[in-house]
């Protein structure tokens, strides 16, 4: 049995123990392996339910506390909310009257995901399994919502399609403190660069592309460069030595990632769904795939990806430049900076009818039904 393999079952003894004893009919699991600072959808499910429940908040800190006390209550939850695939599940027994939701991380569809991408055989059993313990699984519109139930493996009559929590964020005015954590981005055109996660030696190549001193040396002063990298890019040795660089601000620790799209005039990503948050925002995106093919190749995506993404596709940081440069241009000139007519149909495919009371309308279907 592999160190995985005990975890597991370590954790799933705990957690059917819990799930044997009566629901704690006020008690809220929010579990969040990846965003251990709850400022997604599970924020916005805490946000919404308010103080009459309490609420275990699990994160990704896998000590004893988490396989044995944290399970057991855990086991014990009336709602059990997740953000991203929880594999641990697989080995569990959930109480009957415990109701599992699998929120995602993602909005809308773009890059395939779960059952529709490779896996090794010993994890996509464990994936399967924990699929089975869900009793829903939210999505942002019901145009995406066949494509969810089968990334999920699940019946389609388990999708809740009235949209993803996490999208209300913007439909509202909220304070942001990025501007304390980040004063040089106040009363600037902020470019966000938001690269998605490679495998393998193509994440080197992020920084061999992306050239950041030659990109903020092409730009007016007027602009700010920050980036963002995934976690596990984020202790990458070539990202190291850019750290030190005076040409850009790391945004890749600040906590809240909704307050950096809100903040950010221009998004720079790839095949990341952080598009989606633009696209709610309707705000210009510039789609830097130089490795299209060997993504294409790796991961693929549910549509084509050239006549799908809402923005202009570059390939080489000179026609990076040259469209940040146009971009911000038009800004600056009042003129329109997206493609309307294709921004409209990737907003109306993912988003359908989205006003901001999407949490409310999924815990109206959980809660109340």
């Amino acid at each position: 049995m592999s160190i995985k393999d005990l975890a597991f079952s370590v954790y799933s003894f705990f957690f059917n123990l819990g799930a044997k004893k009566a629901v704690v009919e006020n008690r809220v699991g929010l579990v969040s392996m990846h965003n251990a600072h709850f400022t997604d959808g599970l924020g916005e499910i805490k946000r919404e339910m308010g103080k009459g429940y309490k609420y275990l908040k699990i994160e990704r800190k896998i000590d004893f506390k988490f396989l044995t006390t944290d399970a057991y209550r855990l086991g014990q939850c009336k709602y059990i909310f997740f953000n991203d695939n929880f594999m641990p599940l697989s080995k569990c027994r959930p109480n009957s009257k415990t109701t599992i939701v699998q929120l995602w991380h993602g909005m809308g569809a773009f890059k395939k995901f779960g059952m529709d991408i490779p896996q090794d055989s010993k994890v996509r059993a464990r994936e399967i399994a924990a699929n089975k313990k869900l009793n829903f699984v939210v999505c942002s519109s019901p145009n995406v919502a066949e494509i969810y139930a089968n990334a999920f493996s699940v019946d389609l009559s388990k999708i809740i399609d009235t949209g993803t929590p996490n999208q209300d964020f913007y439909f509202r005015k909220t304070h942001t403190h990025i501007y304390d954590t980040y004063p040089k981005l106040k009363n600037k055109f902020v470019i966000l660069y938001a690269p998605t996660f490679r495998d393998g030696i193509s994440n080197e190549e992020i920084f061999n592309n992306f050239d950041i001193e030659y990109i903020k040396s092409k730009l007016s002063s007027d602009v700010v460069l920050t980036v963002r990298m995934h976690p596990q890019v984020n202790n990458n040795a070539k990202f190291e030595e850019y750290k030190n660089a005076t040409d850009y601000i790391d945004v890749t620790d600040y906590k809240n990632v909704n307050e950096l799209c809100k903040a950010a005039d221009l998004l720079i990503t790839d095949y990341s769904s952080i598009c989606m948050d633009f696209a709610l925002q309707r705000k210009p995106m510039i789609f830097f795939a130089y490795d299209l093919d060997y993504y294409k190749g790796a991961r693929d995506f549910y549509f084509d990806y050239e006549k799908y993404v809402p923005g202009p596709i570059v390939k080489t940081k000179e026609e990076l430049v040259k469209t940040i440069n146009e971009i911000y241009k038009k800004q600056k000139s009042g003129e329109e900076t997206v493609d309307k007519i294709k921004l409209d149909k990737f907003y109306e495919f993912n988003f359908d009818s989205a006003d901001g009371t999407a949490t409310k309308q999924l815990l109206e279907r959980i809660l109340y039904n």
